[in-house]
């Protein structure tokens, strides 16, 4: 796959049919319309497919040396709508379904492919109040408002001189 020849992979997790579960992808979608990030970056939605990208890159021969995960979760110390910094190392097992990056079953893919080579993983995800049973396309006002936002955190992560926008109140 191409994208594993970037030096950077920024990654969309989620399901846009079911409301703020399509947070990921959104992020990705802003990202690319904006067209403004370097040749070294692939941005990818991976929608439900994490567990089979993460595989892939087990099993390639070449890796991004930078991958980034943005997905929607549940937390109960957050607010709709504020992003989160989640460390895959500070995830305690019996706290796992807490978080969901839909229940989190590629923690044991994500710590083998950061066991096993040279690359930086961070996950990036905002907190939902609910993520419907039902098909519910669209995201909540708090959840929309954080895709430009975490767009900047990422651009700002990645070194990318251009601010989207000054609002940085995030939980990072």
């Amino acid at each position: 796959m191409d994208l594993f020849n970037k030096d950077i992979l920024v990654v969309g997790c989620g399901n846009p049919l079911l409301g703020d579960d399509g947070f990921g992808p959104a992020v990705i979608e802003s990202l690319e319309a904006q067209n403004i990030l370097a040749d070294h970056i692939g941005l990818f939605d991976a929608g439900t497919s994490v567990r089979e990208l993460l595989f892939d890159l087990l099993l390639s021969r070449k890796i991004p040396k930078h991958l980034i995960l943005i997905d929607a979760v549940h937390h109960s110390n957050a607010l709709s709508g504020e992003i989160l910094r989640i460390d895959i190392d500070q995830i305690p097992e019996n706290k796992v379904a807490d978080y969901s990056l839909h229940q989190f079953p590629t923690m044991n893919m994500l710590k083998e492919l950061r066991d096993a080579s040279v690359i930086d993983i961070e996950i990036y995800a905002v907190h939902v109040d609910d993520i419907p049973q039902e098909v519910r396309p669209g995201l909540t006002r708090p959840v929309k408002e954080a895709v430009p936002r975490l767009c900047n955190l990422i651009r700002l992560a990645l070194n990318d001189p251009v601010v989207i926008c000054s609002d940085n109140k995030e939980s990072v």
